[in-house]
Parts: structure tokens; C-alpha cells; sequence
């Protein structure tokens, strides 16, 4: 990305989505809420779940995806 040592990543994506006119989360992608719990099962029934070295909630899943990324 071009990045000296020290610049924040975080905003260096946040500028480039936005020069790229990409959407810049869930609800600009018309994601509405009422689907986050068909959205969490996924995760919830995946092998790969139950190998996490902390196992996540239906709420973490939630609010480390989902809110986040709203």
C-alpha cells in the first residue's frame, strides 16, 4: 500500500474504499438487521467454530462481525 512506518493502516483502508467508491460497510450494502441471526448460524454450525482458542457467543458473533461491520 505504500505505507512508512507508523501510518495507520486502518485509515489508510478507510481512504482508499473511499477513493475506490467502495461501500464502506453492511448497510450500504442494504443488509438489514432482521437477517443477522440467519447470518450467525453460519459461523455457530462451522467446524472451525469450535477450534477458536476462545469460543464465541451468538452475541460476540454479533457484535465483532456484524455491528462492526454495520
Amino acid at each position: 500500500m505504500g505505507l512508512a512506518a507508523g501510518d495507520d493502516v486502518g485509515e489508510a483502508v478507510r481512504t482508499m474504499t473511499a477513493r475506490l467508491g467502495l461501500p464502506r460497510g453492511l448497510a450500504e450494502l442494504g443488509v438489514p438487521r432482521d437477517v443477522f441471526p440467519r447470518i450467525i448460524a453460519g459461523p455457530l454450525k462451522d467446524h472451525s467454530h469450535k477450534t477458536n482458542p476462545r469460543e464465541a457467543s451468538e452475541a460476540d458473533y454479533e457484535a465483532m462481525i456484524l455491528e462492526a461491520a454495520m
